[in-house]
Order: C-alpha cells, then structure tokens, then sequence
C-alpha cells in the first residue's frame, strides 16, 4: 500500500487545537476526529475506525510558532530580520507575521518554506509508521 505523500500534507494542514487527522490504512483513506462526521456511524462503528487508525501529528508536534522562527533564522536582510522577529511576540503573532512577509515582498519564500516543513513532518510519519509513499 502507497499514500500520496500531498494527501498527507493536505491533512496536516488541516491539523489544529480543536482537530486532530487520522490515516485508516484498512481503507485507505484520512479522516478528522471532528465527530459531526460520524454521526451516521454506531458506537462500535466508530471505535473501530478509530481503533485501525494511525493518528497524523498534532498542532503541537506540528508546531507553525517554530517554523516562523526558523525561517526567520534563514533570512538574510538584517532590517526583514528584525521586523519579523518583533512581528512574532504577543497576541496575534501569525497574523503579524504573514502581513510582515507580504509588506517585504516574501510571503511566496514562507509559503515555500512551510510546505517544505510540512512534508518533512510528513515524510518522517509515514517512515515512523511504515508506510510507504508517492
């Protein structure tokens, strides 16, 4: 069996505080825990989908506050350097931030950057797992 390595991305942007994905081998598919999907399905139902189910990493093992900081770490500018550095601190740090990228002219870099993270962080966990991928 082969995943797509992108459907794997996919899913862990879609990760967050409230939802966490999953990947169901059996049926080859990925899934989110937020229950309103699984209304349809009876109580064993679900503990079994659940049960045959690899979960993707969480926000936290995600984790978007340290790639912010490391590609602050890769900018060379002194002057971006900084701007992005302060736009991180306090409430509201990555809306500040990506507003700090568009007014420099490198949000295309962070995009860029966060996707390479995000299938760094996917292929580590479908070598962690075993699974194979495309």
């Amino acid at each position: 069996m082969k995943v797509k390595l992108q459907k794997v991305i996919d899913s862990l942007y879609m990760v967050n505080r409230e939802i966490e994905y999953y990947y169901n081998p059996i049926k080859e598919e990925f899934f989110s825990s937020n229950i309103g999907e699984f209304e349809d399905l009876a109580m064993d139902e679900l503990d079994e989908l659940f049960e045959n189910s690899i979960i993707l990493p969480t926000n936290y093992e995600i984790n978007k506050y340290q790639m912010m900081i490391n590609f602050i770490q890769s900018i060379k500018d002194t002057i971006i350097y900084d701007k992005l550095k302060r736009s991180i601190t306090g409430k509201g740090a990555f809306r500040r931030f990506k507003d700090t990228c568009i007014i420099y002219g490198i949000i295309d870099d962070w995009y860029k950057f966060e996707n390479e993270e995000y299938k760094k962080i996917a292929m580590d966990w479908c070598n962690k797992n075993n699974i194979k991928f495309e």
